[in-house]
C-alpha cells in the first residue's frame, strides 16, 4: 500500500502514523498490494467548503472520505489502483488518539462500510 500525503499550508508530521494505521487496517483484507490512497490535511475553511459542497452542511468536520470503489470486492486485484481520498482537518481533532480513531473511521468509508 502506498500513502500519498498532501498538506499544502497545513504542515504535519503524521506520515508514519498514517502508514501504520493504514497498514494495520488493511493487513487482513484481501487488497491489491499496489493500492494507493491519499490523505489531505486541510484548513477549517477548506473543510467547510467541501462539507457544504458534498454534504450540504455549512461547517467544518474532522474528516471526509471520498472512496472510488463501492466495496473491497469491486477493487481490481492487479495493477496500480487508487482507493480514494481522505481529507482531515487537524484543527478540529483534539489529540493523536482521536486522530487514530478518525483515520480508522475514514478507512472504513473507503472500503464501503458506512454507519
Amino acid at each position: 500500500m502506498k500513502i500519498n500525503l498532501i498538506t499544502g499550508k497545513e504542515k504535519t508530521n503524521y506520515r508514519s502514523l498514517l502508514e501504520k494505521e493504514s497498514a494495520d487496517f488493511f493487513k487482513n483484507l484481501p487488497l491489491n498490494p499496489q493500492a494507493t490512497l491519499t490523505f489531505h490535511f486541510i484548513s477549517q475553511n477548506q473543510m467547510s467548503a467541501l462539507n457544504k459542497k458534498y454534504r450540504g452542511i455549512d461547517k467544518p468536520t474532522s474528516v471526509l472520505s471520498f472512496p472510488i470503489w463501492e466495496n473491497t470486492t469491486s477493487i481490481p486485484k492487479k495493477g496500480i489502483v487508487n482507493l480514494g481520498d481522505i481529507f482531515i482537518c487537524l484543527k478540529i481533532i483534539k489529540d493523536e488518539k482521536e486522530l487514530k480513531k478518525i483515520i480508522r473511521h475514514a478507512l472504513n468509508h473507503l472500503i464501503g462500510k458506512h454507519h
